[in-house]
């Protein structure tokens, strides 16, 4: 097919939402590389990034999706742009799934409606294994397979109806080419201290930054045994790449191998299981939530516990893709980064107390950009 040739990125214009986030900094590191041949990276962010890599080179819209106010700010945005890559998502407050939901469906039904209104090629939604149904423990799901959610799940909620407006809007568009990407748990070791902070709160995140040591090593897992995979930041943007390069429709799973049990898990974190019923975690961890002791919700429990592992052909064979990191080495920086407090330079990637981790030097990045 015409759309799936490799070229079209060179002298493009790209803007990208959520840009100074997890993928969106691992995304910006290859649109701004001068080989990506990108006319021009825009990025969208509550709070302006630093003049630093891999925010210099990019022009900044300011602007909380949450809010009906954003609406004049985000046609600017869009106006003029080849490719939209929707990456904004709040993960707090946990306590306010109203908020949440303003953000993360209505902000999306914001950029998508003012995407369409400005005649984009290209609608990059970037979706989760959240979005899928659960019912297929460890069995590894095409794309197929139902984006229902868990009902359970305020996220899982969220990224179910986000995927539904995006394709109400663009099924009234069809000069917009639709791509939906859904990752496993995406990781980077610049991101490490941002995450503990979402999921962990000051309390765990404290304790957690003494990982693989003592708090690591009896590690309560749940039963039955989990099946879960990993994959690197600089691989979910070297496929976002690919994406856009093709201007490939369609939804898009991604995932590194390996595949990892509950064993697994606790050999790639230094640990040793303990098996532990899945209702006395989900308890422990409802009681914690309610004791405002951590922030997250115990829906998150049930995302990981119910959904399906990833079929990813479909990625590999229309976009030549391929994991350069291994899953399993994937939880190792994250972990290592974690517990040193490390992280990255802006805002959301701040460190906590550890070192500042250079985004486009750091040997635990992916290569840099392939040449078309």
């Amino acid at each position: 097919m015409p759309e799936l040739s490799p070229g079209q990125l060179r002298g493009r214009t790209i803007a990208v939402t959520g840009a100074s986030g997890n993928v969106g900094t691992a995304l910006l590191r290859r649109l701004t590389a001068p080989s990506a041949g990108v006319a021009e990276v825009r990025g969208l962010a509550r709070r302006r990034p630093p003049s630093t890599a891999p925010y210099d080179g990019v022009r900044w819209h300011l602007a909380d999706l949450g809010e009906a106010a954003s609406e004049r700010e985000v046609a600017e945005f869009v106006e003029g742009a080849d490719a939209v890559v929707h990456l904004a998502w709040a993960l707090q407050p946990g306590r306010q799934p109203d908020r949440l939901r303003l953000v993360n469906v209505e902000g999306t039904r914001r950029v998508a409606r003012a995407a369409a209104a400005a005649g984009v090629d290209q609608f990059v939604h970037m979706s989760s294994i959240g979005a899928y149904a659960g019912g297929a423990r460890g069995v590894r799901v095409t794309e197929d397979w139902p984006t229902t959610g868990i009902p359970s799940a305020q996220y899982s909620r969220d990224k179910s109806q986000a995927e539904s407006v995006v394709r109400d809007v663009f099924g009234r568009h069809r000069g917009t080419t639709l791509t939906v990407v859904r990752p496993t748990l995406v990781l980077q070791p610049q991101a490490a201290s941002e995450i503990g902070r979402y999921f962990l709160g000051p309390l765990l995140f404290g304790a957690a930054r003494a990982l693989p040591g003592a708090v690591a090593r009896l590690l309560p897992l749940p039963l039955p045994a989990l099946a879960i995979a990993f994959v690197h930041a600089d691989d979910v943007a070297d496929a976002l790449e690919r994406m856009l390069d093709r201007r490939a429709p369609g939804p898009f799973n991604l995932a590194a191998e390996p595949l990892l049990d509950a064993d697994a898990l606790a050999k790639a974190l230094g640990s040793v299981r303990v098996p532990t019923p899945e209702i006395a975690l989900r308890a422990g961890l409802h009681a914690a939530f309610t004791a405002h002791l951590v922030p997250t919700e115990p829906g998150w429990l049930d995302i990981g516990t119910q959904v399906p592992a990833l079929d990813t052909a479909r990625a590999r064979k229309l976009l030549d893709w391929a994991p350069f990191h291994a899953g399993d080495d994937v939880l190792r920086q994250f972990v290592a980064a974690l517990g040193s407090g490390a992280g990255g330079p802006g805002a959301l990637l701040r460190p906590a107390g550890g070192a500042s981790l250079d985004p486009t030097g750091d040997p635990a990045n992916a290569p840099g950009p392939r040449a078309n």
